[in-house]
């Protein structure tokens, strides 16, 4: 018999009617098996879960909104503590900073930023947890005018590996503020609460064109020529899907006026004029929620990632062109996210997220229905990530992949060592810990 007793907040069982649904992730081709849950709506759950979890010598895993990848937020035969009932939200007009819970997701969060008039530079999905996007670093369309979602990282609550409640800022723990900024979650300590400076956002204008499969080559030569490099107030992305899997896109969020946007997407529209163009002004709120798209089902899928620091050479394009001829299924895809403006202006060193310089991020995506074709499409990621290492270099926390053997050199870069030195400090017997977390040697 499990003994319970010190966890607090709302406890699910494997005999619990709601047990089935509360062991979910976003990612469905994983089904694990936690022995308990605890949904925390208080620091003190916090703390009592982790105490608990000492106490019994029972590994766990943080869980906010459940989107790792690799479902590292789950555990089989161990406890998950839950951190997405820590909703508070506190604005504080005079400095611009909001305080709010480490429980919230993209969506609402901004729905509610909007109410004060101002934002948060994040990304796209609506459910991803904020405190994961944020330690992770925290890539979207507003991240070349406002930056990385952790540069705007002020100040963390974070229950450590003792049980105590500890905040990290720029005069005390500012070493693991540092690590927070990009270093990923769960390797330090369970955040319960963040700090953000935010941003006033009203109107912004959004693009979107679309070409036939045929116009790749040009189209990739000239975005990545010209996205990284154009007015920062324009974070573009390009999505490219398989051949007979629906058009090319070039898209973006632009601060600024209709007819700014129009003069700066001229180049591209001239150069290689698209099937069909869309540019329209809206309110920000209504672009995340555009954006959002509709709610998925949960989906199977595998994803990597990698930076191209240098545009991809006439051979580096042929293999794109190969893979994506050759894809597996009916839902494969890479997209391309343009780096530059503020992302660029910040010193490798500054925060522990050290993709600063590249041009753009490449995301690798493959999704399936049915068991059976989970091999296939998780082979082509695999072959294509490893197609495109002559050209490329890194990869990004936030999409985790557990076929990246040197992952930690991939994921933090020049930046690793560091991480492990603040590691020993705050977690030396590595409570904290998954597949992919910052080790102590």
């Amino acid at each position: 018999m499990l003994n319970i007793r010190g966890l607090t907040g709302c406890i699910v069982l494997p005999s619990s009617p709601c047990y089935d649904e509360s062991r979910q992730v976003y990612n469905s081709r994983f089904n694990k098996y936690p022995k308990v849950i605890v949904y925390c709506n208080y620091t003190k759950d916090v703390v009592n879960a982790v105490l608990w979890a000492r106490r019994e010598r029972m590994p766990f895993r943080l869980r906010c909104g459940g989107h790792s990848y690799e479902a590292y937020s789950l555990i089989n035969c161990g406890l998950v503590i839950d951190v997405s009932g820590l909703q508070s939200l506190e604005y504080h007009k005079e400095s611009r900073t909001i305080q709010i819970g480490a429980g919230h997701r993209l969506l609402p969060l901004y729905e509610a930023l909007w109410n004060e008039g101002v934002t948060l530079p994040g990304g796209t999905c609506p459910t991803v947890g904020i405190s994961g996007q944020t330690l992770g670093g925290g890539y979207g369309y507003l991240s070349r005018l406002f930056g990385m979602t952790c540069d705007n990282l002020l100040e963390v609550e974070m229950v450590t590996a003792q049980g105590t409640v500890i905040r990290a800022n720029e005069n005390h723990h500012s070493d693991l503020l540092w690590a927070c900024r990009g270093g990923g979650g769960g390797s330090f300590g369970a955040v319960t609460s963040l700090l953000f400076q935010v941003h006033p956002i009203e109107k912004v204008v959004r693009f979107r064109m679309t070409w036939e499969f045929s116009s790749l080559r040009s189209v990739v030569q000239f975005w990545q020529e010209w996205a990284p490099f154009t007015d920062p107030r324009l974070t573009s992305l390009l999505a490219l899907p398989a051949r007979n899997q629906g058009e090319l896109r070039a898209s973006g969020i632009f601060v600024g006026t209709e007819q700014e946007l129009s003069q700066i997407i001229a180049p591209l529209r001239e150069t290689i004029p698209p099937e069909s163009v869309e540019v329209h002004a809206l309110s920000w709120l209504d672009a995340a929620r555009q954006l959002a798209g509709s709610p998925l089902q949960q989906e199977k899928f595998k994803g990597s990632s990698a930076y191209a620091y240098k545009p991809l050479s006439n051979a580096a394009i042929d293999q794109l062109v190969f893979n994506l001829e050759n894809a597996p299924g009916q839902a494969n895809v890479i997209s391309f996210g343009a780096y530059g403006g503020v992302i660029s202006q910040v010193p490798a060193s500054a925060t522990a997220f050290v993709h600063r310089y590249p041009m753009f991020m490449i995301h690798y995506q493959s999704y399936w229905e049915q068991d059976e074709d989970a091999d296939k499409n998780i082979r082509w990621i695999e072959d294509f990530r490893n197609s495109m290492l002559p050209y490329t270099s890194g990869a990004y926390c936030n999409y985790s992949d557990s076929l990246i053997l040197d992952w930690s050199l991939a994921y933090f870069g020049t930046n690793l060592e560091r991480l492990i030195k603040i590691k020993r400090r705050y977690d030396p017997k590595n409570l904290f810990c998954f597949e992919q977390s910052i080790p102590v040697s």
